[in-house]
């Protein structure tokens, strides 16, 4: 796809969508009311839709008497709950697409977190990221820009274009593999499912940890909008437009558009003055259209455009400076005054575009779901060092993640044969991708940097010595431009071909008991090309323009260009569950399943050969429970687990391990823990507005066996491990916490609907978030821990339901506590990012 393609396509289509609808009615002023042709009954269930939320405390127990939600149970299928009354928007049933049909919640024998898109809003979540502060279990970092997901601990700190996420993302059934950009908004959206635990079998490769599946709303019957504008401080200004409509009696969309700019959470200092800062922004916008052409055939288009700045987690303070390469650098507190002589940051754009063709046929319902999936990084910058000091610092404009995939589903239905005790879902998925950097810069101070233990002469000799002695110290003072800056070129792109073939089916044995079997097999072929090694010569220019013009090869010294051989690899993931149904409140079920994560190559290559890492494996085991009690007033979930995982993945930055950013396997390791989730009414009679929402998960990971840890001497501050150019040897990791796994996280949610009748009525939400703190590195060195904090948050929303109007103030980290978002360990010590701090602000929202 044209890069920007579908951002300029936007107002295009939007005009169309507009025009069509205009067309549809006599005058504008019918886009905001009922049309003429509407019966009086259509109009008064058109006006109660857009009022939200639709009941009030008062009116909710009679309206629940009578409504019901249609759901698709395993086994069931004319099974029908009743919706639990109540004006809280926290109380609701929700229909997920776990094993790629639609389902109950309460009927999926997998524990999930599941949101619909007004049970998100009542929580304040617009973004992945916050999805952390309502699902125990799921922790969100950043490390350079890059989203770092972990569910139940199992996950990966390696990052780069070149490393998969160990939680799959899902956009309306399609893979969204980069990593970059993941932190966006999430716009308006249906609902947003968290899957626990591998889920190999059913959402394929790199999904060792989980998935995210976010599922946006399908194009309406009538006319619908909402125009959202939020205002707070640091200047944060957030818009949000989302428009739906039929564009013919066949056809019909959706268009949303956002945008989110703020000032940064600190500013930057060098020598006293101000130093290169760039504010945060986010942009961007998503189409669906969809075509009927016949009852049993529907045709679905996806569009989407994201575009953002985020220069908060690579603008970083050096808190505890290395003793060698940072000596005589003065710490910084962790206050959000950073001082870097250079700009950190990246712009990437996210553009994808999906295609979703569906037949419904009497044997079994077809799906042909085709994406294309690109993500750019326009600009990547990073201070290294994170000092006023010009010690190290890396540049890329050339840094991509390109992905194409292709799926074919087949799901029975209650026509397809043995349907009365059987249903299954067959399936063949193919992935193509290319990913890396055209293109990476490091520039390295040749008198600065440590100069008396691994200076720029000590680094070029040790290049001689990887590829076969070039006498390239011989040309140091030579390489030196006017800012002694050596300043060196790599690149790599990682090439993946992959193609899977899966099955999974429930049984129905009995009246009670379920069991469902499903396997996938996958093989995979993954390539490395671009990988080279260049020197800037120094009449490049100074940097950044030694950057920019560094593909001229009148400018470089090429010094190695690599070449390996593709990795390939082959899997089979099994999975079993039982699902026993003690009665139609309440089930019990265990499974077992496995996921892999697969092998990639290091494509940041300085002063080492490219190496490759093995495959990860991770096999769960699980026990648990659903329930509805007491009448449905409360909603018990919980679960017990054990995780096994070989060669799990984990990566370092260090210029002393030759590759700037290296992965490896890190051995054996261990996961066993239980959660549980709640919601509960407890005055579902005097006090159905009344709403508790609550969850934990408790973890115990460690590293069975982890002999050959790399890592940072916490006294010298050198790098070792087997492959370490200055520092010691390996040292032995067996025993210690997994990275990023806390032993507890927590949250608890009150939320009170007040009915106001024809004054308007009143929402009220507090939040509580607990992590018991974890490790950022698996040295578990104490210099690098994350300690254990907690957070309160608070809403107060107003709703006037005759004109569609919500108005929310809100405060997010109220008591302001100071916590990290990112702690990296590295060559020039620790360099940190907190987290936000308290924030505040107004939210308007009008639904017409």
């Amino acid at each position: 796809m044209t890069k920007g393609f579908v951002w300029r396509a936007l107002p295009g289509l939007f005009f169309a969508l507009s025009s069509a609808t205009l067309h549809a009615q006599d005058d504008l002023d019918d886009l905001f009311g009922p049309s003429e042709s509407s019966t009086a009954d259509e109009q008064q269930t058109a006006s109660e839709a857009q009022q939200v939320p639709q009941a009030s405390a008062e009116t909710a127990p009679e309206q629940a008497a009578d409504a019901e939600l249609d759901t698709i149970p395993v086994g069931q299928d004319d099974d029908i709950k009743p919706v639990r009354g109540s004006g809280s928007r926290l109380i609701e049933e929700v229909i997920v697409t776990a094993q790629k049909r639609e389902e109950d919640v309460q009927d999926v024998p997998i524990m999930i977190n599941a949101f619909s898109g007004e049970k998100l809003d009542a929580f304040g979540v617009e973004s992945t990221a916050d999805l952390q502060k309502i699902t125990p279990g799921l922790t969100y970092t950043y490390t350079y820009g890059y989203s770092l997901i972990y569910i139940r601990g199992v996950g990966t700190d390696a990052f780069l274009p070149n490393a998969d996420p160990s939680v799959a993302t899902y956009i309306d059934g399609i893979n969204i593999g980069p990593s970059q950009g993941k932190q966006d908004t999430l716009g308006p959206v249906e609902r947003v499912e968290v899957l626990k635990g591998p889920q190999g079998t059913l959402f394929g490769r790199n999904a060792t940890g989980g998935a995210i599946n976010i599922v946006t709303a399908d194009s309406p019957d009538e006319f619908i909008g909402t125009a959202k504008y939020s205002i707070g401080n640091y200047n944060s200004q957030k818009y949000q437009l989302y428009l739906g409509s039929p564009l013919t009696e066949y056809a019909g969309a959706t268009l949303a558009l956002y945008k989110e700019t703020q000032d940064l959470y600190g500013r930057n200092e060098v020598g006293g003055e101000p130093g290169p800062m760039r504010e945060d922004y986010v942009q961007g916008g998503r189409l669906k259209l969809q075509a009927f052409p016949t009852d049993n055939l529907t045709l679905t288009l996806v569009g989407a455009y994201n575009e953002q700045f985020n220069s908060n987690s690579l603008s970083q303070e050096n808190t505890r400076p290395a003793p060698i390469f940072a000596a005589g650098v003065e710490a910084d507190e962790p206050d959000r005054v950073w001082h870097n002589d250079y700009q950190g940051g990246n712009d990437t754009t996210n553009e994808l575009f999906g295609a979703t063709l569906e037949w419904l046929t009497d044997f079994a319902d077809i799906k042909l779901i085709y994406s294309d999936n690109n993500a750019y990084v326009d600009e990547a910058m990073y201070d290294l060092d994170s000092t006023e000091t010009s010690q190290a610092k890396f540049y890329s404009n050339d840094q991509f993640n390109l992905q194409n995939t292709y799926e074919l589903q087949i799901l029975s239905n209650a026509n397809s044969p043995f349907a009365d005790f059987m249903q299954w879902v067959a399936g063949l998925y193919r992935l193509e991708g290319e990913g890396g950097f055209g293109s990476l810069y490091l520039s390295l101070n040749a008198v600065g940097f440590g100069s008396n233990v691994i200076g720029g002469t000590s680094l070029l000799d040790r290049l001689d010595n990887v590829l076969g002695g070039t006498n390239l110290s011989g040309l140091v003072n030579n390489l030196i431009n006017s800012t002694n800056d050596i300043v060196l070129g790599n690149g790599g792109i990682l090439t993946t071909e992959s193609n899977a073939a899966y099955l999974q089916s429930t049984i129905f044995a009995t009246d009670w008991l379920d069991v469902t079997l499903g396997v996938r097999y996958q093989e995979e072929t993954r390539g490395l090309t671009n990988s080279y090694l260049d020197v800037v010569l120094p009449t490049a220019g100074e940097p950044p323009n030694a950057y920019f013009d560094a593909h001229r090869t009148d400018q470089n010294i090429r010094i190695f260009n690599f070449s390996v051989p593709d990795l390939k690899d082959e899997t089979w993931s099994p999975k079993i569950a039982l699902q026993f149904r003690l009665d139609d409140n309440f089930q019990i079920f265990a499974s077992a399943q496995r996921a892999y994560k697969s092998p990639t190559y290091n494509i940041v290559n300085f002063f080492t050969n490219p190496d490759a890492v093995e495959r990860e494996t991770a096999t769960a085991f699980e026990l648990g429970f659903k329930s509805d009690l007491f009448d449905n007033s409360l909603r018990l979930n919980a679960a017990v687990f054990h995780t096994q995982i070989d060669g799990l993945l984990t990566a370092i930055v260090s210029i002393g391990s030759g590759g700037i950013v290296t992965f490896k396997n890190a051995g054996e390791a261990e996961i066993t823990g239980a959660e549980f989730d709640m919601l509960w009414q407890p005055m579902p009679v005097s006090n159905p507005g009344l709403a508790i929402a609550a969850g934990a998960t408790y973890l115990d990971g460690t590293y069975t066996d982890y002999p050959n840890g790399s890592g940072y001497d916490d006294d010298t501050g050198l790098y070792f491990g087997e492959d370490s150019l200055i520092g010691g040897p390996a040292r032995d990791f067996t025993g210690n916490d997994i990275v990023r796994t806390p032993d507890l996280t927590a949250t608890l949610s009150v939320n009170q609907f007040i009915g106001g009748g024809s004054w308007g009525d009143f929402e009220l939400g507090v939040d509580y978030y607990y992590n018991s703190g974890f490790n950022y590195t698996p040295q578990n060195s104490p210099f690098f821990e994350q300690p254990a904090y907690d957070t309160w948050a608070g809403r107060v929303s107003y709703f006037y339901n005759p004109w569609g109007l919500q108005l929310t103030a809100f405060v997010e980290n109220a008591q302001n506590t100071d916590y990290y978002q990112s702690i990296l360990q590295q060559d020039f010590g620790r360099t940190v990012t907190l987290a936000p701090p308290r924030l505040y602000g107004l939210r308007m929202k009008w639904t017409f």
